[in-house]
């Protein structure tokens, strides 16, 4: 499967979707084709205004003693990888217009049956969401 982009759509886009079985706009979406890199979990939204925006975020680490799991008694955590959880935070969260202009995929197994559709910009206006 291997590292994947995350999509939304923002209620109120006036676009047509082709028929999925669901509604497009309660979906994460998965992509691994929008930007010109490998994908790095990274997250993007399309805003009711049909603009492309990818999310800019700061974290910082969470003291272990704050972190779900953490035990007083001994100190620390049953098992090593416990502390993973919860070691980070967001702290700071921006979205930045992409001003994306052609074609990318996007996905999703809905009910069994796997989804793909083609969003199409122009000049930074999403103009077109297609079977893929």
């Amino acid at each position: 499967m291997g590292l994947f982009d995350r999509l939304t759509f923002e209620d109120g886009l006036d676009i047509e979707f082709p028929a999925i079985g669901a509604d497009p706009f309660d979906i994460t979406w998965q992509t691994k084709s929008i930007a010109r890199h490998p994908p790095m979990m990274d997250t993007y939204k399309v805003t009711s205004g049909a603009r492309l925006l990818k999310e800019a975020a700061a974290y910082e680490r969470v003291p272990e003693e704050d972190r779900p799991g953490y035990n007083d008694e001994i100190g620390g955590f049953e098992r090593e990888i416990d502390g993973l959880r919860g070691a980070v935070t967001k702290v700071d969260q921006e979205w930045i217009d992409m001003e994306y202009h052609g074609t990318f995929e996007f996905h999703r197994t809905i009910d069994g049956d796997y989804s793909s559709l083609e969003a199409t910009f122009t000049d930074g206006q999403l103009v077109a969401i297609t079977p893929g």
